[in-house]
């Protein structure tokens, strides 16, 4: 009986470790966090992308109240592929359902024209990576 534990516990454990240990690696990637500003001041409810230059999964990040983002390769997986980044962003009306985009104010005020986020590549290294983004007026 208790060889017939032993080899059950054993094959348990094997499969338990060949199923981790074959299966496809991940790719090299950084942690990303930052602020998303305008004028200094957090803009709430933005989407930036980041899309890898080289190929690759792109990565994306939600700015919540204080302006404040952190990356995501998938969903409870942190970071984006390391290399260089073309960034994307889009501005969310604040109430899920809200239809549309809508600018942020700088000093109290809608933009008249068009706004673009700065810097709008960059690169991520291994480990952690800091990137604040600033909205600035397109000229």
């Amino acid at each position: 009986m208790k060889s017939k534990l032993a080899f059950t516990l054993l094959a348990v454990a094997l499969t338990g470790f060949t199923v981790t240990g074959c299966g496809p690696s991940q790719p090299e990637l950084g942690q990303i966090e930052g602020v998303l500003t305008i004028d200094g001041e957090p803009v709430k409810n933005g989407s930036i992308e980041f899309i890898p230059i080289g190929g690759g999964r792109p990565s994306l990040a939600l700015t919540n109240a204080e302006g404040k983002y952190e990356a995501f390769y998938l969903p409870n997986v942190p970071g984006a592929l390391t290399g260089k980044h073309r960034i994307r962003f889009e501005i969310a009306k604040g109430k899920p359902g809200d239809p549309g985009l809508v600018r942020p104010k700088k000093n109290g005020k809608r933009p008249q024209g068009e706004v673009k986020l700065e810097p709008s590549e960059i690169e991520v290294v291994s480990g952690e990576n800091e990137i604040n983004f600033q909205l600035v007026e397109a000229s």
